[in-house]
């Protein structure tokens, strides 16, 4: 039975449950990156070896304690790709008749292309320019779809759509951040005056919508739709 099955939680207990769930992710994700460091997957190798690495990193993590769902995860997660894709968000048939499901999906898509041609730009830079702010202006960028994705997963029943607000918050204040980051890359010497005005442009825009998208939301769960 899930934590908040038979409830209706408010969005604080949802932002306290969601955080703990959070640092619980970030510590299993440091394990395996531990694992992956001397012993990585396999790209390209036989499903035989594959399994046998797999069997590997199940063992090394149950030496940490991990339980067999939250490796199950990991591992599905590892698999479907989705942190870098996101294809599976892309199959629930009744979700997409929502209104709220489909401009999340549009925002979704609009942040990933948004955070993708900002990574090829920096790419393209000299190493010695990529300072700490252009760092985490694209860091925070390629966040704002993953905690849309959450949100999305969550779903949009009265039961979980205080999760799903949290997350559509989060990836709001994520944009904030993202903006102040590019204020201190407009005397950048890479950059130009029409590409921080055209940068700036898109980035405000989509903390646009983030925001109208948390009023949705919200306005969803008090209405108390099904």
């Amino acid at each position: 039975m899930l934590p908040w099955e038979g409830e209706i939680w408010d969005e604080e207990r949802w932002e306290a449950y969601l955080k703990a769930r959070r640092r619980q992710l970030d510590r299993l994700l440091e394990d395996y990156f531990t694992f992956t460091r001397y012993d990585p997957y396999p790209e390209g190798a036989s499903s035989d070896q594959v399994r046998a690495w797999k069997t590997r990193l199940r063992a090394f993590l149950q030496e940490r304690g991990w339980s067999a769902e939250a490796i199950d995860g990991l591992l599905r997660a590892r698999e479907e790709r989705f942190f870098s894709e996101g294809e599976a968000l892309f199959g629930e048939e009744e979700e997409t008749l929502l209104p709220e499901a489909e401009a999340c999906r549009t925002l979704m898509a609009r942040a990933r292309q948004l955070a993708d041609t900002v990574q090829e730009w920096a790419n393209r830079l000299p190493g010695t320019l990529k300072t700490s702010a252009l760092v985490h202006f694209c860091a925070s960028l390629a966040q704002i779809p993953l905690e849309l994705a959450e949100g999305h997963l969550l779903g949009y029943e009265r039961e979980t759509l205080g999760g799903n607000i949290v997350c559509a918050r989060q990836a709001l204040r994520t944009a904030n951040r993202a903006l102040e980051a590019l204020a201190e890359l407009r005397t950048a010497p890479y950059m130009t005056t029409e590409r921080y005005h055209r940068l700036y442009e898109d980035v405000y825009e989509l903390r646009n919508a983030l925001a109208l998208h948390v009023q949705r939301l919200r306005a969803r769960f008090q209405v108390g739709l099904d």
